[in-house]
């Protein structure tokens, strides 16, 4: 082949695999080359590169929310690599990183507004709030999978010679790929009610603010055809959520697929913990209690506390029938609702109801939010086999009463607290909106650039009450369940 025809003579296989890339996964290639060039503008118009808009109002907006989102995700890649590749050093590093993740992980990501915008400005707040939301918890999920890695591979991997590194990313990372799949889909809905929420908050309190929150306000500020204006605002933020999903997301849950025996293999029962799980739950309630006197004081009644109770009943009410009924259902039916409820949980429910004037209370608004994401997190963690306990109970001809005593609910109850875990980072996340909405000339101070003491107090409050019900109640619950219920 003549050296001058060379490239001429590869352009069809390349261009062969430009056209593979752009249809793989159902047209995500080409999605993504969308949500790129969208993102690229939206960040050129925040870095004043393009000082004039191209697009009408809405749409424009929509391009800095897209902006945003898209740097936080890059951010976050970029970091959970630099994080990863420090991890990989030594193992003393390796611990020291995950527990402080671990604390990271509990701080409701919204309540870092008011302290990144005394220092930045609304767009780099919003997205630096995204980014830690998405970071921290995706890095903890992945040191934490790790425990699971067999014995006998480690020391193959010893014989092998495998340096710390080659170890790290040949043998932990695969195993932890799963689990970081998952971790990010879990964070998802908390990640795009840090954009749009946070977007809404800084337009409320610090206007004039780009981006879908601050069009929603605006609209809704409006008079005549303010509704109509509101809807399309809504409509154009699913826009985002699709691209992202499509392009970003459904190919990483795709190359996930290959480590499916390592999921498989790290699975273990729960972990068993010298200290009693009543005296847990005893110190548990003594400091919810406290925390939550504390933040009636710092927001008023009902405050927190109520928002909580009607979690705790509308969450295990229908859940706890729904999901009761959904574990005879056939494995593959499950997985079909298990994806209907990833995409109820990625609906901004909170935005919606804001933008729609719902008549549904705003203390109800939080747990109709997390509904979605504790359905989808219920069905992942549900056992494979109670369809098959199921069955054998309707051959055994069980009354009603006594298969749900004997069957139903010892199935139920440990993934149902499993879920409620999950949700509980997004969960807080609402409630910290809710009561910033419902009280807003009590918060007005919260997000100025010098009210610091406040923004500390608001910041603790959120986080001692979130490790006081994670740690305290549903965490020694959920192994008490798992212990007295295992099959």
């Amino acid at each position: 082949m003549r050296r001058d025809t060379w490239p001429f003579a590869h352009l069809s296989s390349l261009g062969e695999r430009c056209r593979h890339w752009l249809l793989v996964y159902r047209g995500s290639g080409l999605s993504c080359c969308v949500l790129i060039t969208g993102a690229l503008y939206g960040l050129f118009r925040d870095c004043g590169l393009i000082s004039f808009p191209i697009f009408p109002s809405p749409w424009e907006d929509m391009f800095w929310t897209l902006g945003k989102s898209v740097a936080a995700l890059l951010l976050a890649v970029v970091g959970h690599g630099v994080l990863l590749s420090l991890a990989a050093c030594s193992p003393v590093l390796r611990r020291i990183m995950a527990r402080i993740t671990a604390i990271l992980a509990e701080i409701p990501s919204l309540c870092l507004l008011g302290l990144f915008c005394a220092v930045l400005t609304p767009f780099w707040s919003v997205l630096i709030v995204a980014f830690f939301s998405l970071l921290v918890r995706s890095v903890h999920a992945t040191l934490k999978a790790e425990s699971g890695i067999p014995s006998s591979f480690l020391k193959t991997a010893r014989a092998l010679r495998l340096g710390r590194w080659q170890s790290f990313w040949r043998l932990h990372l695969p195993f932890a790929f799963p689990e970081l799949v998952r971790a990010v889909l879990r964070d998802l809905p908390d990640f795009w009610l840090c954009i749009l929420g946070g977007e809404l908050v800084m337009a409320l309190f610090l206007p004039p603010v780009h981006g879908l929150g601050g069009a929603l306000l605006s609209s809704l500020m409006a008079g005549g055809g303010g509704e109509l204006s509101s809807c399309v605002v809504l409509i154009l933020m699913l826009l985002p959520i699709f691209l992202v999903q499509h392009g970003l997301i459904g190919p990483l849950r795709g190359y996930g697929r290959h480590y499916a025996v390592c999921d498989q293999m790290q699975k273990s029962g729960p972990e068993e913990r010298s200290f009693s799980w009543k005296k847990r739950c005893l110190f548990g309630a003594v400091g919810t209690a406290l925390t939550l006197f504390l933040s009636c004081g710092f927001w008023g009644v009902p405050g927190p506390l109520g928002t909580l109770v009607v979690a705790v009943c509308l969450i295990g009410g229908i859940w706890g029938w729904v999901g009761g009924l959904l574990l005879g259902l056939p494995a593959t039916i499950q997985k079909r609702i298990r994806k209907c409820c990833l995409i109820v949980a990625l609906f901004p429910v909170f935005i919606v109801w804001l933008g729609l004037s719902l008549p549904v209370p705003l203390v109800v608004v939080p747990t109709l939010a997390v509904m979605g994401l504790v359905g989808w997190a219920f069905l992942r963690e549900s056992d494979a086999a109670g369809h098959q306990f199921i069955v054998m109970g309707y051959h055994l001809r069980l009354p009603m009463w006594s298969l749900w005593k004997e069957v139903r609910i010892p199935l139920l109850c440990p993934a149902l607290m499993q879920a409620a875990i999950v949700a509980l980072p997004f969960f807080w996340d609402n409630v910290y909106l809710a009561a910033l909405l419902e009280r807003k000339t009590l918060h007005l101070r919260i997000l100025q650039a010098h009210a610091y003491g406040a923004q500390g107090v608001l910041l603790c409050l959120m986080t001692l009450l979130a490790v006081s019900v994670r740690w305290g109640l549903c965490i020694p619950l959920q192994e008490r369940m798992a212990h007295r219920y295992r099959i």
